[in-house]
């Protein structure tokens, strides 16, 4: 006689194998979803580096990068986000572009309402945590070519969404920040330096705030906010 497995050992056998799947898959799929986030937050930060290297080199509007008031945020914005390869902006830059003494309180005639951040509540910090953004902000908005939201903030935060609205939305998986800081024009995980890891993420969205240093960014990765994910991923 042949021997061969019984129905009953084959479908035991079918149940296990659907078990281990149904309990490893969702890991799996995270991880890799996981590195493609990471690769494309890489891409956006490498891309706002060179925009700001070209905005210097050009001359134009550069004293801007070096004050701090929240008025002059929409024109070192258009300059960054006119070497980007976006197809909606939040803030019609031609119209500051043409009149320089333009208002910069925006309006519906100077801003697309269609494009902003994420709302109140749908994002997410890795500890589930719905997130805001002050709403002044959420117009200085570009929409990039390749699915990318790209945001500037708190008149030195940038945060990057690097797949805009598809989900999982969420800190430290998909959204990422870095500062542009003062007196300097490449990007940084510090306010006021190159050097060093210092700053409260979301500053003017109290109490959605974090504060980022040297000492933690690795802990909050792992087990925190998800902001130290930033830091990390491109500095190691």
């Amino acid at each position: 006689m042949k021997r061969a497995f019984t129905l009953a050992e084959v479908l035991i056998t079918l149940g296990i194998i659907g078990v281990v799947a149904a309990v490893t898959l969702p890991s799996l799929i995270t991880n890799i979803q996981d590195k493609h986030f990471k690769a494309m937050f890489k891409k956006q930060y490498s891309a706002v580096a060179q925009a700001m290297l070209a905005s210097f080199e050009s001359g134009e509007d550069i004293p801007r990068f070096t004050n701090d008031t929240w008025a002059d945020m929409v024109y070192y914005v258009c300059d960054i986000g006119s070497r980007l390869k976006y197809v909606k902006s939040g803030i019609k830059c031609e119209v500051f572009k043409d009149n320089p003494n333009a208002s910069v309180v925006l309006n519906s005639s100077n801003s697309n309402p269609d494009v902003i951040w994420h709302r109140d509540d749908e994002w997410y910090n890795k500890r589930k945590e719905p997130q805001r953004l002050n709403s002044g902000y959420w117009k200085y908005t570009f929409y990039l070519a390749d699915g990318a939201w790209i945001t500037f903030a708190c008149t030195r935060d940038v945060f990057v969404d690097v797949n805009g609205a598809k989900k999982p939305n969420m800190i430290g998986r998909d959204i990422f920040y870095f500062f542009i800081p003062n007196g300097y024009f490449q990007p940084s995980f510090s306010k006021n330096s190159n050097s060093g890891i210092s700053g409260s993420v979301n500053s003017c969205s109290a109490p959605y705030n974090e504060l980022i240093t040297e000492d933690n960014y690795k802990e909050d990765c792992e087990s925190g906010s998800g902001w130290g994910c930033s830091p990390l991923y491109i500095l190691q």
